[in-house]
């Protein structure tokens, strides 16, 4: 679309229009800002002036795609304003939150593990847990889990051999220590073994956790377990303990 207005001003106010347009071009950024042309029937145009024709006019592309040629004799003044999109990209990175790992909320994991038992070296134990709970802030986390424990005892020696399984209840409290994306963190548990060999479990552990979204992410801890065993009288032990190996995932 083009529109001329073409109505003859001295020649004074076409030499001061185009000194203007010089000097403010000489002074800002184009890609930072644009022309505005006040006119003195009161519109305003925004846009980036192309040419200037010195004996009447000057040719302006407008925001929305246009072309526009004014007459000097119609403008009033000339200015210069920040493009639009740079106000809003800047208002917008100013008002964005910063990014928060382990954000209030549910948060489940799954998590497989070893133990080397202290108590008999001949007892191998596997387990696989999950734990379900609520993260009240980037730092502290208080669930619910439940295991399956897998143990596997064997002495060639005195040709024994057995296996059994326990599955603890327990309630777990993580605390990290850092709100960033990788932090490390402190846990424990206490609870209760339900089925299999019955009896009290504890398992405090320390680890570091690495996100990979807010809400995601995977965690290696190493701890000391410990589990009262009632009816494990095949080789008269009373109890498990020893070092415990974690890898988990959290979402």
């Amino acid at each position: 679309m083009m529109r001329k207005i073409n109505i003859h001003t001295p020649v004074l106010a076409r030499i001061a229009c185009l000194l203007g347009l010089a000097c403010l071009s000489s002074t800002v950024q184009a890609q930072e800002y644009r022309d505005v042309v006040f006119l003195k029937n009161g519109s305003v145009i925004k846009g980036f002036y192309k040419e200037l024709y010195p004996s009447d006019s000057l040719r302006m592309e407008t925001i929305d795609g246009g072309v526009l040629v004014c007459a000097f004799s119609d403008i009033e003044r000339i200015a210069k304003e920040r493009t639009q999109i740079y106000v809003v990209n800047t208002q917008e990175a100013d008002l964005l939150p910063p990014r928060v790992w382990r954000p209030k909320g549910y948060i489940g994991s799954i998590e497989y593990g070893r133990d080397i038992n202290s108590s008999d070296s001949h007892i191998v134990t596997t387990s696989l847990f999950t734990v379900h709970g609520y993260q009240f802030n980037p730092y502290f986390y208080l669930g619910l889990g439940l295991g399956f424990q897998y143990m596997e005892y064997e002495n060639g020696g005195l040709r024994l051999s057995f296996t059994e399984s326990t599955v603890p209840l327990f309630a777990d409290v993580k605390v990290h220590l850092l709100k960033s994306r990788i932090a490390p963190f402190i846990d424990g548990r206490a609870g209760y073994s339900v089925r299999g060999f019955k009896g009290v479990y504890l398992n405090p552990s320390a680890g570091v956790s690495f996100g990979i979204s807010p809400r995601t992410g995977g965690y290696l801890a190493i701890g000391y377990s410990f589990q009262k065993l009632k009816g494990y009288d095949e080789i008269d032990k009373t109890r498990l303990e020893g070092m415990s190996f974690r890898v988990g995932l959290f979402f």
